[in-house]
């Protein structure tokens, strides 16, 4: 008898762990911000850690949880850095390109995420943290600062998991893409070596 109570018990906490699992390829759309291009040439080097970024936990409470979002932290500056400056270019490395100013490198420093259920609201949310270094032309670097972005998305409008943690993810990548844009030229250091293309304007006019 106790061996038949069993089953239907194992049973359940499977289907429970599988309800809580997630499997995720997030799947982004980045507008194009409307900002003033500066009159740099800019490369941009992507890391394989963040065009294959996954979120991994395996957890009590997340069981076998993996979101995959390396494309979209791509798509995201691609859009992004292309806006902001005159010229943009995909490098290899962080190394000297005579054709460049600078050369730009993302990478994630850390994802989070947090559910209704969690959190006893209605909202799904993630949170985002990209490290950003700035590179000379010889390969010396510039500058180094942190940029973060957070996004929800209401169980009202999204009434699976996947779909809800897609929509706070596509917020938070957005939101960050946004201070970095407005921001760049607020961090210190970038800030003193972008006054260099600023003097070379005045001296053209």
């Amino acid at each position: 008898m106790t061996h038949r109570l069993l089953y239907p018990v194992a049973l359940l906490l499977a289907l429970a762990a599988c309800e809580q699992s997630v499997s995720l390829k997030v799947d982004t759309e980045i507008p194009t911000p409307v900002i003033s291009r500066m009159p740099v040439k800019m490369g941009v080097f992507y890391s394989d850690e963040l065009r294959n970024y996954i979120f991994e936990e395996n957890s009590e409470d997340r069981p076998n949880w993996k979101i995959e979002s390396g494309s979209s932290h791509v798509a995201l500056f691609d859009q992004i850095i292309s806006s902001m400056f005159v010229e943009t270019k995909e490098v290899a490395g962080t190394t000297a390109d005579t054709t460049l100013d600078a050369v730009l490198s993302p990478s994630v420093a850390e994802m989070q995420f947090a559910l209704p259920e969690e959190t006893k609201t209605d909202f799904y949310e993630a949170w985002v943290k990209y490290n950003m270094e700035l590179y000379n032309r010889d390969g010396s670097r510039i500058a180094g600062w942190s940029v973060t972005g957070y996004g929800k998305s209401s169980t009202e409008f999204m009434k699976s998991r996947d779909k809800g943690l897609n929509a706070a993810v596509n917020q938070a990548l957005r939101d960050a893409g946004a201070k970095f844009a407005l921001g760049f030229h607020r961090v210190a250091d970038v800030g003193a070596w972008l006054e260099q293309f600023d003097a070379s304007a005045d001296d053209a006019d």
